[in-house]
């Protein structure tokens, strides 16, 4: 975190919210923690992902980031930079495992019809080899994957409807499911 001055503060929030007074004049000399020095570098990087920092600079200032012993080391690799606000958590991998879990459901149910449609072209081919009926199958089990890839990846995917029905069940909202209370 920086500071309004463009100084880097370490200080978090305290637990009720308030805010921790300003560091002593000291601050500067005391001796940075490995956390501390992996922030710095971590700010570095973004600077320099942003265009601010020729690779050189980074690499120098990386490895003055990863050298320094006090927290005015660390502090002053950073007094030329703007402030930057603390980006926010990214709810890409959440989404993404529940995609992850989707692709393989449906994986899975392509294999079964491949499964299935393999079977009956078998059982086509041991029965002598007239009209193919199997087409049939493969029709049907081609309609199946393309409704149950819709019903997982599409729009309104499987796990955003779970989340509804979840919802409807506890009373929160939703369509359908009891509603959480029994009419009396």
């Amino acid at each position: 975190m920086r500071a309004a001055s463009g100084r880097v503060s370490y200080h978090r929030r305290m637990a009720g919210g308030e805010q921790p007074t300003d560091p002593p004049p000291s601050a500067p000399l005391l001796r940075a923690s490995d956390s501390e020095r992996e922030h710095t570098a971590t700010l570095l990087r973004d600077h320099a992902a942003a265009g601010r920092l020729t690779p050189e600079e980074l690499d120098e200032r990386l490895d003055a980031a990863y050298a320094a012993r006090t927290v005015g080391e660390l502090e002053a690799l950073a007094h030329d930079l703007p402030v930057v606000a603390d980006r926010a958590p990214d709810p890409g991998p959440e989404r993404s495992a529940e995609h992850e879990a989707a692709r393989r459901r449906l994986v899975h149910v392509i294999g079964q019809s491949a499964l299935i449609c393999a079977a009956a072209t078998a059982i086509w081919l041991a029965t002598g080899a007239g009209d193919f009926w199997p087409k049939w199958v493969l029709v049907a089990m081609t309609i199946r994957v393309a409704f149950r890839a819709w019903g997982e990846l599409g729009p309104a995917g499987r796990g955003e409807r779970g989340h509804r029905r979840a919802e409807a069940r506890l009373g929160r909202g939703g369509s359908g499911g009891s509603g959480g209370t029994r009419p009396q």
